[in-house]
């Protein structure tokens, strides 16, 4: 729980020394910062903020434009599912490009003392289990968007900000005030709002199975809620840990390491998925038979790796500086600004910009600015 430590001075006659008394001093506050975090440093909290948006939006954008040349909106069962392993593996392939950034930030560092040893073969089963959650959660998301209407797999996929706040609150003992509960609700407008949206990818009428779409959408929504939640008590339980004993500050440097970790292990099960499923013979004959040619198919796979590559940054980073919750609702809250690039750069049918992509924007701007403001309090409180 966040505490507060005044020193309380008591001068005796004389001229003896002050005698300092800690009073600890609960706060009526939510519990969002780790004590061995920095303070909500908005540099971080504002640069993974714009990775979010930004990694998100162009990957959603690539993944309309392959789905829209390939066609995808075309009855043929037999190809209904196709390509699920492949968005799986686009979203966690790219992660070789964070081991440079990753090598520079950790040759910053002292060398770590021998006492934390310990926590390497706990981690190493957590990374495992960490890029299964990874791994399912993206091949489900890709079936449900495969199977129901695109509207409808949004407002089951928005079910994460229930869940989310739930294992927040169990798994790593997060408190919520007013104005993180006002941020959640708005947020869960926001998603809610974004049904008028269109996919690419959207399933013909005859193709749909509302069953298992709206299973594989409530899932992955469940999934993607456990992953950030055990993505905090990694630091908060192992990696800053570290740095109790040393006067060393944790490092971004641990992001870099927890996607890495967790993307391997999820891109090694994506890839026998692909294979086992003969996924591949599906890529070649898309790049074939793209119609803007194999170089523009490669750059849209290539682009889709390296903008959610960008997205994970942003959102582990927003777990590294706060949480689990705000980095959640950070990436719901970007939903309705995808939905708005989709109309702009894309001509789907009955998509326009409507009343209720104005309004989730106008919601989502709240949402995130509520939670801004507790962060803003809780800077200022902690600097009495």
């Amino acid at each position: 729980m966040a505490q507060n430590q005044p020193i309380f001075q008591i001068k005796p006659e004389g001229n003896e020394h002050f005698a300092q008394i800690p009073v600890s001093i609960e706060r009526d506050s939510t519990t969002l910062i780790n004590s061995n975090r920095k303070p909500n440093h908005w540099p971080t909290i504002l640069l993974s903020t714009i990775c979010v948006i930004i990694g998100q939006s162009i990957a959603k954008l690539l993944e309309n434009f392959y789905y829209d040349k390939i066609n995808r909106s075309e009855y043929n069962e037999h190809r209904q599912n196709d390509g699920v392993w492949t968005q799986a593996l686009l979203q966690t392939v790219g992660f070789p490009l964070l081991l440079l950034p990753f090598i520079i930030l950790t040759a910053k560092k002292h060398n770590q003392p021998s006492s934390d040893q310990f926590h390497y073969k706990s981690l190493a089963v957590i990374y495992i289990c960490m890029g299964i959650v990874m791994s399912v959660q993206g091949r489900l998301s890709a079936m449900g968007k495969l199977e129901i209407p695109f509207g409808i797999f949004t407002l089951i996929y928005t079910t994460q900000l229930f869940f989310t706040p739930i294992f927040a609150r169990f798994v790593n003992k997060i408190k919520f005030n007013r104005w993180v509960v006002i941020s959640l609700v708005l947020a869960i407008v926001t998603g809610a709002l974004t049904l008028s949206s269109s996919f690419g990818g959207e399933p013909d009428e005859a193709e749909l199975n509302y069953a298992r779409g709206s299973w594989a959408a409530l899932f992955a929504a469940v999934c993607f809620s456990l992953l950030l939640c055990n993505i905090q008590n990694v630091f908060d339980s192992y990696i800053f840990k570290r740095t109790e004993s040393t006067t060393r500050k944790p490092s971004f440097s641990s992001v870099f390491e927890v996607i890495i970790f967790s993307s391997l292990v999820a891109t090694l099960i994506s890839m026998v998925g692909l294979l086992i499923a003969g996924e591949q013979h599906d890529l070649k004959r898309e790049m074939n038979g793209f119609p803007k040619g194999k170089g523009s198919y490669v750059m849209a796979m290539v682009g889709q790796a390296v903008s959610w590559q960008i997205y994970w940054v942003g959102t582990v980073g927003l777990v590294f500086s706060v949480s689990s919750v705000l980095s959640n609702v950070i990436s719901v809250v970007t939903w309705p600004i995808v939905s708005v690039l989709v109309v702009i750069f894309f001509n789907y049918m009955d998509d326009e910009l409507d009343v209720f992509k104005g309004v989730a924007l106008i919601t989502a701007v709240l949402s995130a600015a509520a939670y801004f403001f507790r962060l803003h309090k809780e800077n200022r409180n902690s600097a009495y």
